[in-house]
């Protein structure tokens, strides 16, 4: 009896690793982001800072800095501050007059205004106030004598238009006071009445 033909052996092929989960697309999509951030890292911390050095700060002991601000102050020390006062300043007694008109109305009125000056410390601001409260009753005068002026009808308009008013009579009154004590006139602005306040303004 022939024997059977031998089968020859069959080759032992190696099987294929399992496929590794999230494996697929994902995994080209992660290495192009991660190869993209590389760039710009590269991009961020090398390419820029060569484009856009950074400025050289000059040492304040040689900028022109150093000495504006000694200059500065040694002006300041000599002459105080450039910077000038705006000063209040309200007359001292409130002002009572009779208007003119039928109904025999009685005005009250207090007024205050603020001074443009030359005054930019305090020492000065106390000499100023104090040579110009000679002249208060002064001031006091040019005040009423406006509000005497007044009739009834004059009341109707707004009080802005006594106020304006008020500051044109007293800007020239405070050319006389200038003009009469030198102290004033060095440390006033002319025309120094800047704006004109009534705190108190009633008739009846």
């Amino acid at each position: 009896m022939a024997e059977p033909n031998p089968q020859p052996e069959a080759e032992v092929t190696a099987s294929a690793p399992p496929p590794k989960r999230g494996g697929g697309i994902m995994g080209p999509i992660i290495a192009a982001i991660i190869i993209v951030a590389g760039i710009a890292g590269i991009f961020s911390y090398m390419v820029v800072p060569a484009l856009n050095p950074a400025k050289k700060e000059v040492s304040k002991e040689l900028s022109g800095d150093g000495h504006n601000e000694e200059e500065s102050s040694h002006s300041t020390d000599e002459g105080g501050s450039s910077k000038m006062m705006k000063v209040p300043f309200q007359l001292p007694e409130s002002i009572l007059v009779n208007i003119k008109g039928e109904n025999n109305k009685v005005l009250s009125a207090k007024v205050g205004f603020l001074l443009k000056t030359k005054v930019n410390d305090d020492t000065k601001l106390k000499l100023m106030q104090d040579h110009l409260g000679k002249f208060n009753s002064m001031l006091v005068a040019a005040a009423r004598s406006y509000f005497v002026d007044l009739d009834e009808d004059d009341l109707k308009v707004t009080e802005k238009v006594h106020r304006d008013l008020l500051k044109s009579k007293l800007n020239i009154v405070f050319m006389k006071v200038r003009s009469y004590d030198p102290k004033l006139e060095v440390l006033l602005e002319g025309d120094p009445v800047e704006e004109v306040y009534l705190p108190y303004f009633t008739h009846q």
